[in-house]
C-alpha cells in the first residue's frame, strides 16, 4: 500500500468527521500509521465539511490530503469544494445527485438509499465507508468492525454495521463511469 490520501466530503451534519475517524482508528487497528484531520465552515449543520485520513506503511511528515488516491463526495458543494484534490488516478465516489465535471467516478444512489432501505439517516456517513472499503480495502473488515463498534454511539452499533456491510455489498456490484 505504501501510502493513501482519502478525503470525505460532504454537508455539515452527515457524519462526515466520525466516518474519518472511524476509518483511521480501523487503519491503526491494521497496525498501519495514520493521521486523520478536518475542516469544516463555521455552520454546524449544512456547510461543507471534509474529513481527510492518510494512511500509510510508513511514518506520515505531512498531515494534509494534497492529492486525494480515494475521494468521496455526498454534496455537490463538497465536491465543488473539494474536487481540486482529485488526480488521474483518484478513485472518485459521489452521491447519485452531483454533477461531476472530471474524469472517471463512481455513481451511487447513497442517501437515497439510505433514506428507503436502511430507514435511519443516522448511518449514511458508514453506508458511505461501506463503499469506500467495497472498493478499495483499505482496511480490513474485522478492524472496521472494531472501529465502528468503538466510535458510534451505544445501542447504534447494530444498524451502523448492517449500514456498513449493505455498503461493501453494493461497492462490490458497481462499474466505473466515465
Amino acid at each position: 500500500m505504501s501510502k493513501k490520501q482519502i478525503i470525505i466530503g460532504g454537508t455539515g451534519g452527515q457524519g462526515i468527521i466520525l466516518s474519518g475517524l472511524i476509518l483511521a482508528e480501523a487503519a491503526v487497528f491494521d497496525g498501519k500509521y495514520v493521521v486523520q484531520a478536518q475542516n469544516y465552515g463555521p455552520e454546524s449543520r449544512g456547510g461543507a465539511s471534509r474529513s481527510d485520513v492518510i494512511i500509510s506503511d510508513n511514518e506520515i511528515h505531512y498531515p494534509k490530503v494534497k492529492n486525494a488516491d480515494i475521494f468521496l463526495a455526498l454534496s455537490q458543494e463538497a465536491y465543488n469544494k473539494y474536487k481540486k484534490y482529485i488526480k488521474d488516478d483518484t478513485v472518485v465516489i459521489l452521491d447519485e445527485n452531483i454533477n461531476a465535471d472530471l474524469g472517471n467516478y463512481f455513481k451511487f444512489n447513497i442517501i437515497e438509499f439510505v433514506y428507503n432501505n436502511l430507514k435511519k439517516p443516522m448511518v449514511i456517513n458508514i453506508f458511505s465507508l461501506g463503499i469506500i472499503n467495497g472498493l478499495t480495502n483499505i482496511v480490513t473488515n474485522d478492524s472496521i468492525e472494531k472501529a465502528i463498534e468503538k466510535n458510534v454511539p451505544r445501542g447504534t452499533f447494530e444498524i451502523n454495521y448492517l449500514a456498513y456491510k449493505k455498503g461493501y455489498e453494493l461497492a462490490k456490484t458497481k462499474e466505473k463511469r466515465w
